[in-house]
């Protein structure tokens, strides 16, 4: 017998595919599962190459038939998705093994059996959950739907198609079909694509999750399952023939449907290889779910963008190439397909008239349901119900809800803090991504939610919230068996899973639900597919078992799932459309069929009504009235006049719930009205302008033109051209000379009237200017025109009746301090779209009702009229209600008392919107004094004309004297008052001030009569300039300090809120200003808040904003150095004695840019001078190491005694080489020292950036500072370690405040000895070197813990 084992191992003829697993030690605890087309053993051989010691556990065949088989993808998806047999990852196997995603933990060779069981399985009963491939072309097959019969449109679906039909004999090529969810809109599409004989149809979507909707239609409806085949993009790349072979085959052709999501048409494959799609005509182009992106924005002449939306990974695919993409087809007509197109029916880019073939909403679906009812129950043979076209949808009930107790004060404390989505906030995780010690599946409010689901489960009570879940008629009624939860955050789905599983024992209904979690990041590969999920739901269903589906975004859009029947909604959205998208998932039929012996068939409704809980009832409120809008507007002329109709009809057929105070309450129209009007006082003008549409068209009229291109954006640091100071001087954070932990690159901003801190990265003030967001322009002049409407004595309700009184000489003062033009306005009327104007028109007469609303005492109207004012964007902030009170509250009493008492005066220096005004006048009513005992105390200077008039309207709501508001200068008119020298005449300024004489004649250029009788302010208030307009050599400098200086020479009590840099001499204003005010008697600090943005929302001042309070008739000692916190006082006190006398670190520490160019580098590079900028001198700018390649070089020259060179540029820290003959001679450049950025961080007690030891020939740029000269690099070494511990950070941050750190923050930190005969240890860890030098100085257990708490540790 011969030996033929080479000859077996070398042939191996024909081989089935075979599924094959092995273990290896490499690995332990994983199965590797795979597939080949060749002899296992063969390919177990390639495999052993990185798992020599690998074992075979399992080898069987992959085949269905002799022609059919599957892939190793199948055995995968089953143990991912059934077993949850978890995948390797990189981070799961050591450094340098070789890594396969083909493993699974824990899997068995019964997994495989189990899969392989299931593969067959599926096949023969074509449920479609797995691909099968043909033996001969390698084909993916995916079984069709099976027939469910003839599906008939019903009378609306009927009409929409008729109407396709006109639209298109009158040559209309370009259609909207608006529907709303669960019309049946890809039906309908069908039914219009055969009435049109359509050959090929592509569908185009944003969301891939309605390829499965559309694919049932087409496969399942018997009326186009034997006329078209459904393909989709897989299809396409494995034949690239496959369109024509369909549509061109000569023995049985058939017409194409093709759905492609906007992700597959980014990418050239379908492009490049299926031109057969792009080169044919199309006859039925479907854009299903068109209202995703802004359309408009690119396309249209409106645009209506939504407050604060945020866009998903699909929307933005959307945003940038919706119609790009879907133009490059050639397409005979294009049919538009949305439920919430709220964008596009603002727009002109379809003509309502000719273009609009379905407008129906879901009360609309309603009506002809009742009316089916009506017209065929009463007839002599009347229909059996579910014969209604309509039967099975069904009635929503909404609950809108206030949280629980806890809940609502967590909110109430976030939006107190400056968060203005305080509802995702509290669901927030404590890991947004995955983390390994599983903090994902902890909510940071961890005990409120819970407390949230024990009041919903009925566990707990509330008297905000009914535990539905626990109520009988919801039981009994076999309603919340399928629960969708709609969260802010992925990993809030797997934190709320971990939170019901965990506290099963608390809860007696909750815990009797399965939890199917589609959107957590701990398991994102759980449910691959929307099939999947649906599976899911239906067999627990099936087995009886009620759901509970966590999700973000995921099937919220064009899936269906039938059995679910209650949505919690527990997130924030302004969003109209993506609210719609969610809460009519539930709107689906779910309808069972009985069948008797004889075939005869009943059906019954499992879902006769569904349950939406929304936990901002606001929300609940706004959205009603804002759909209701749009409706009337499309379909009514009247429009706004018949609102009120239509929300009654909604609510008929949509009730809203609501609970207060343990009492159920239905919602009225007039509910929902006064509802939205108190949720409007609470907004600025500035807020309510996002919610009025755009015409872009204006711009083609010349006047409109130029009135929109003069405006700055809404919300811009310049806002409505208000004069502002922006920010601290140059105190301002540049990031091209900032080293940070923190690269957000967020902007913050502030008042005084208002900051930004966070500039552009560039050199000079000159940078280039981004270009201006024309909707933001056109936001600004609607704001105007909205402060009219709110100013304004006269009664309006629209544009038209602004224009109608604009010449009255009150409102023409008005028209003209706000700048609103006339013939700009009548443009509008004459040429804005019907929509716009109609929600322009609404803002109007809603704005100018709460301002005419004498229904209220005046404090009130006055306080709604502030908050109107309040929130105009970064440019002019106003001063929080309850920071003006805190500040008035800390005057005593007796001072108050003592101004009215003399005849004397209160003058807020820097009025915004009469927010002082107000806080002094309630304060003095509080005291007990009249409102006419107060008409002639209270004094303002405003910031601007626009300033003025809101003041204005403050003091005549109050009953106030306006006279005693200035009109004819500014506050920033007091900084123009000089003296001989140039300098701020103090004097002057107080003798023009104190004129008596009405406040509002009084200019800067009176003549001044020695003598004459002069008003006395006894009491200044107010929230100054921060700093100036324009530059001056590159810096913004800051002004509030000399606004501080004005108030002190007018007044002997002034209470201001400013920043708080000065108190740490940090910033821009001078240092012998700052060490006067800190050796002050008469000056104390009454508040210091490090994080400005508590006080007023979304602002960032470098080190933080303090109300001071200056009366140079007390004295109360003086501050010294300041300390923000009394541990930190406590421990500069034991330091400073102990170390009396002895320098601090702060002297062997250099002063930032102590690297210079010699004078024979600037004789042989004159040009050196230029490139660095004026004013830099012989100083070394990071920048210019980039711009002198040639003097700045990567090696260093041969021959030449070099300098290592560290600067940071645009690519992050670079090393380069310079002569050292370019270099100014430099004690530290020939010792050891340690180099760190002379910015650092945000503020104290934060990490600093890698500090770095320099050796002898090594240098830096100007953005570095140098700390010691030491002979021995073991000596920096342990400088650099006592840099990093917490107890030298913690005393740097007595000084640091801001991102700088230059020589003179370190002042009060101790010097130590660096030797080796050191008192401290320097050999061991940071921690423990903090250890030593908390003993050195005796520091208590509370110190040592203040120091651990705020101190962030290095590494």
């Amino acid at each position: 017998m011969k030996d033929l084992s080479i000859l077996d191992n070398l042939i191996t003829g024909r081989v089935e595919p075979h599924i094959y697993a092995f273990t290896t030690n490499t690995i332990p605890n994983y199965l590797k599962v795979g597939d080949t087309y060749r002899p296992v053993s063969k390919r177990l051989s390639e495999w052993e190459e990185y798992y020599p010691n690998l074992e075979k556990q399992f080898e069987g065949s992959a085949k269905i038939t002799d022609s059919v088989f599957f892939r190793d993808h199948s055995v995968h998806y089953f143990l991912e998705s059934w077993k949850h047999r978890a995948r390797l990852e990189v981070k799961d196997i050591p450094e340098g093994t070789y890594y396969s995603r083909e493993f699974f933990k824990e899997a068995t060779v019964d997994d495989i059996k189990d899969a392989i069981t299931d593969i067959h399985e599926d096949y023969h009963s074509k449920t479609g959950k797995y691909h099968y491939y043909d033996a001969k072309t390698q084909l993916p097959t995916t079984e069709k739907y099976t027939s469910t019969g003839m599906w008939f449109p019903r009378p609306n679906q009927q009409a929409t198609i008729d109407a396709f039909k006109r639209a298109v004999a009158n040559g209309r090529t370009h259609l909207l079909m608006y529907a709303v969810m669960r019309f049946g809109k890809s039906f309908t599409s069908m039914c219009c694509a055969k009435e049109m004989g359509a050959k090929l149809v592509v569908v185009v979507s944003a969301k891939a999750d309605v390829r499965d909707e559309w694919r049932k239609t087409v496969e399942s409806a018997e009326n186009f399952r034997n006329d078209y085949e459904f393909f989709s993009s897989a299809d396409l790349e494995n034949n690239y023939k496959i369109i024509s072979e369909t549509i061109d085959n000569s023995e049985h052709p058939k017409n194409v449907v093709v759905f492609l999501t906007l992700q597959d048409l980014q990418g050239t494959k379908i492009k490049e290889k299926h031109t057969q799609i792009f080169g044919r005509k199309i006859d039925l182009l479907l854009v299903d779910e068109t209202h995703f992106g802004a359309r408009a924005e690119k396309y249209g002449a409106v645009l209506r963008a939504s407050q604060g939306e945020k866009l998903s990974k699909e929307e933005k695919y959307a945003v940038e190439d919706i119609l790009e993409s879907t133009k490059e087809f050639d397409a005979k007509v294009t049919v538009h397909l949305s439920g919430t197109p709220y964008r596009i029916l603002m727009s002109d880019e379809f003509n309502r008239e000719q273009d609009l073939i379905a407008f129906y909403q879901f009360a609309d679906i309603v009506r002809e349901q009742e009316e089916w009812d009506r017209d065929n129950f009463a007839k002599d043979e009347p229909k059996e119900e579910w014969e209604n076209p309509y039967f099975g949808f069904p009635q929503m009930i909404r609950f809108a809800f206030n949280p629980n107790e806890s809940a609502r004060k967590r909110m109430a404390a976030l939006r107190e803090s400056g968060m203005s989505d305080a509802f995702s906030a509290l669901f927030v995780p404590k890991s947004i991504g995955k983390a390994d010690d599983g903090s994902h599946k902890l909510f940071v409010h961890e005990q409120e939610i819970l407390e949230l689901f024990e009041v919903i489960d009925g566990s707990k009570d509330d008297e905000e919230l009914l535990g539905f879940l626990d109520y009988n008629k919801i039981k009994d009624g076999k309603m919340c068996r399928h629960i969708v939860v709609v969260l802010p955050y992925c990993a809030s789905c797997d934190a709320l899973e971990a939170l019901i599983r965990n506290n099963a024992d608390k809860f007696k209904n909750l815990n009797g639900y399965e939890i199917i979690n589609i959107s957590g990041v701990d398991n994102p590969n759980r449910y691959k597919k929307p099939s999947d999920i649906k599976r899911a739901i239906s067999a627990y269903e099936a087995e009886g078992k009620k759901t509970i589906t966590l999700t973000v975004n995921r099937m919220l859009t064009g899936s269906t799932v039938p059995e679910w029947d209650t949505m919690l909604f527990l997130k924030d959205t302004s969003s109209p459309q993506e609210y719609d998208q969610a809460v009519f998932r539930l709107q689906n039929q779910y309808i069972k069929a009985f069948v008797d012996e004889n075939g005869e068939t009943i059906k019954f409704n499992m879902k006769p009504q569904t349950l939406l809980v929304d936990f901002d009832p606001d929300r609940v409120f706004v959205m009603q009235e804002q759909k209701a809008q749009v409706y009337n507007v499309n379909t009514d002329e009247a429009g706004n006049s018949k609102l009120r109709e239509r929300i009654e009809e909604e609510l008929r057929i949509s009730p809203v719930i609501v609970m207060n105070k343990d009492r159920i309450v239905q919602i009225t129209a007039t509910d929902i009205l006064k509802a939205v009007s108190e949720y409007s006082k609470s907004r600025g003008v500035a807020e309510e302008t996002v919610e009025i549409p755009i015409d872009m068209s204006l711009l083609d009229i010349a006047t409109i033109r130029a009135a929109i291109e003069r405006e700055n954006e809404l919300g811009s640091k310049a806002g409505l051209t208000i004069k502002g100071a922006d920010g601290d001087g140059d105190d301002m954070d540049t990031p091209d000379d900032t080293e940070t932990t923190d690269t957000s690159g967020e902007t913050g901003t502030a008042t005084g009237t208002d900051t930004t801190i966070v500039e552009p990265a560039t050199d000079t003030p000159q940078a280039e200017e981004k270009t201006k967001d024309v909707v933001k322009q056109f936001r600004s002049y609607y704001a105007r025109i909205l402060f009219f409407a709110f100013l304004t004595k006269n009664t309006v309700i629209s544009l038209s009746d602004i224009i109608g009184c604009i010449d009255e000489p009150n409102n023409a003062r008005v028209a003209r301090n706000l700048g609103i033009s006339k013939i700009v306005l009548e443009g509008m009327v004459a040429h804005a779209d019907k929509f716009v104007l109609s929600r322009l028109d609404y803002k109007i007469h809603n704005l100018n009702q709460l301002s005419h609303d004498d229904s209220v005492d005046p404090i009130t109207r006055a306080s709604v009229s502030v908050q109107k004012f309040g929130k105009l964007g970064e440019s002019e902030v106003i001063t929080p209600k309850h920071i003006c009170k805190d500040m008035i509250d800390m005057i005593d009493d007796a001072d108050l008392r003592a101004v009215m008492d003399s005849g004397n005066k209160v003058l807020d220096i820097a009025g915004k919107a009469g927010e002082f005004a107000l806080a002094v006048f309630e304060k003095y009513i509080a005291l007990g004094y009249g409102k006419e005992a107060l008409k002639d105390a209270i004094y303002t200077i405003p910031t601007s004309g626009i300033t003025y008039e809101f003041t204005r309207m403050i003091y005549e709501i109050l009953g106030l004297n306006v006279e005693n508001i200035a009109s004819k200068f500014t506050s920033y008119s007091l900084l123009e008052v000089k003296d001989e020298d140039g300098d701020i005449d103090y004097t002057k300024i107080a003798a023009l001030l104190r004129q008596n004489k009405p406040f509002d004649s009084i200019t800067m250029n009176d003549e001044i009569t020695e003598g004459d009788e002069q008003v006395n302010f006894n009491i200044i208030v107010g929230n100054p300039p921060y700093q100036e307009e324009g530059f001056n050599n590159g810096r913004k400098l800051p002004i509030y300090d000399s606004f501080m200086d004005i108030s002190y020479a007018i007044s002997q009590q002034a209470v201001l809120i400013t920043p708080a840099r000065f108190l740490f001499e940090a910033g821009q204003t001078d240092k012998d200003w700052d060490r006067k005010m800190l050796n002050d008697e008469h000056f104390r600090v009454m508040m210091y808040e490090p994080d400005a943005s508590t006080i007023f929302s979304n602002a960032e001042i470098k080190g933080g904003v303090a109300i001071s309070m200056r009366d140079s008739r007390k004295k109360c000692g003086k501050i010294g150095v300041f300390t923000a916190y009394t541990e930190l006082n406590n421990i500069l006190k034991k330091v400073s004695t102990a170390e009396e006398g002895k320098a601090k670190l702060d002297s062997i520490i250099s002063s930032q840019g102590i690297y210079r160019f010699s004078d024979k580098l600037f004789a042989e590079h004159p040009e050196v001078e230029t490139l660095s900028g004026n004013g830099t001198g012989a100083k070394i700018i990071s920048k210019i190491v980039e711009l002198l390649p040639g003097v700045f070089t990567e090696a260093p020259e041969a021959s030449t005694e070099c300098v290592k060179f560290l600067a940071k540029t645009k690519s992050g820290r670079q090393f380069r080489y310079i002569r050292r003959e370019y270099l100014q001679d430099n004690p530290y450049l020939d010792t050891f020292n340690v180099m760190i950025p002379e910015s650092n961080g945000s503020g104290a007690f934060e990490t600093l950036v890698a500090p770095l030891i320099a050796p002898p020939g090594e240098g830096s740029a100007d953005t570095f500072i140098s700390m010691g000269m030491f002979a021995t690099e073991s000596e920096a070494e342990r400088l650099r370690k006592y840099i990093k511990t917490k107890f030298a950070r913690a005393l740097l941050g007595v000084k640091k405040v801001t991102q700088h750190n230059p020589k003179a923050t370190w002042e009060y930190v101790p010097m130590q000895d660096f030797s080796g005969v050191s008192n401290i240890d320097w050999n061991k860890t940071i921690s423990e070197i903090d250890v030593q030098l908390y003993a050195k100085y005796n520091l208590t257990e509370n110190e040592i813990a203040f120091i651990e708490t705020k101190v962030k540790e290095m590494e």
